[in-house]
């Protein structure tokens, strides 16, 4: 894996390219500094940042590698909601894999995508 890139809050970002670090201690140092913002969990918008600007193919330094998708969330999706399982179909059907884990007890498991 090359890239890896943390969407936070009200507005999707990326915080930092895994290109950037070059132990595991480097990365896990730089995802213990991305601080928690307790905004919205805006999973339309980190899906269509994914899409937009990580999974492209013109963004990808290794175009044969395997795309995924690893959502970790603190609760149920509340910016565009009645977008998101048309994001997640783009992001499929560009080939990514999408994996998503629960953090809290927030968290609705009644999404399938």
């Amino acid at each position: 894996m090359s890239h890896l890139h943390v969407f936070t809050g009200n507005k999707s970002v990326l915080n930092f390219n895994l290109n950037s670090y070059t132990t595991k201690a480097d990365v896990l140092a730089a995802v213990d500094r991305i601080t928690y913002l307790g905004e919205n969990t805006n999973t339309t918008g980190a899906f269509r940042l994914a899409r937009l600007e990580v999974l492209e193919p013109s963004y990808r330094e290794r175009p044969h590698a395997k795309r995924l998708v690893v959502l970790i969330t603190d609760g149920t999706p509340t910016n565009d909601v009645d977008r998101l399982g048309t994001e997640v179909a783009a992001v499929k059907q560009l080939g990514a894999s999408v994996v998503a884990f629960g953090v809290t007890d927030r968290v609705i498991c009644y999404h399938t995508y």
